[in-house]
């Protein structure tokens, strides 16, 4: 225990945990954009998938978990930042000294990004988990029309296009937060860094288009 409290009082352990969290929250993403694709097989898959994942036994664990990988990823990498600014002797990002590297503007701001992407995820769940009771006979059995409040929300050109907006936050994040993981992580090569920024690209455009086409379905043919 002793090892682990050392290890994430280092700067380094508080890099790799960052790369982790980073890289477990791209699991998370892509896992969640694919159950939202059912959504284009109509009511009785999607409500049939929504079920089935609320109804396992370590769902709520699951959902706590999430909550702490996004609060840790959040408050190391604004933790880290601090550092790298006092390590720099204060010196403004916006007018860097002679010779020093100057950071894009995305990527100084990639713990912003995910406070937007964390705020939106909280509302977002909760606005289903909370949000107006709907049921449905699915195969015989009485379930929670989510796919019908999934329509009732999508439906709204604010909703929507605040979700877009988000996701539009996300690519961002996405194609400077894994590269920047899997280089906290020990990928140095130049080459390997290459590839990784293009499997980024491919990464988070699979990612943003399967989660935009079952909203913008939903709004415009539902």
């Amino acid at each position: 225990m002793q090892f682990l409290i050392d290890f994430l009082q280092k700067t380094i352990g508080q890099k790799i945990i960052l790369g982790l969290t980073g890289l477990g929250l791209c699991l998370y993403v892509f896992i969640h954009m694919l159950g939202n694709l059912l959504i284009l097989s109509g009511p009785s898959a999607y409500n049939r998938y929504a079920h089935s994942l609320h109804e396992f036994p370590l769902f709520v664990l699951l959902e706590l978990g999430l909550l702490i990988f996004f609060l840790l990823h959040i408050l190391l990498s604004l933790l880290l930042q601090i550092k790298n600014k006092a390590a720099r002797g204060e010196v403004s990002y916006s007018h860097p000294v002679k010779g020093e590297k100057n950071p894009a503007l995305i990527h100084r701001f990639l713990w912003f990004q995910g406070v937007v992407l964390l705020v939106f995820l909280i509302f977002h769940l909760w606005s289903f988990k909370f949000g107006p009771y709907y049921e449905t006979l699915v195969e015989g059995e009485v379930l929670r029309d989510i796919y019908k409040l999934v329509s009732f929300n999508f439906k709204k050109p604010f909703y929507t296009i605040a979700y877009s907006v988000v996701l539009l936050v996300l690519s961002l994040h996405l194609l400077r937060g894994i590269p920047a993981s899997f280089k906290t992580l020990g990928l140095s090569h130049p080459r390997g860094i290459v590839f990784v920024e293009r499997l980024a690209i491919l990464f988070t455009a699979v990612v943003v288009f399967g989660f935009l086409a079952p909203i913008w379905y939903v709004f415009i043919f539902l």
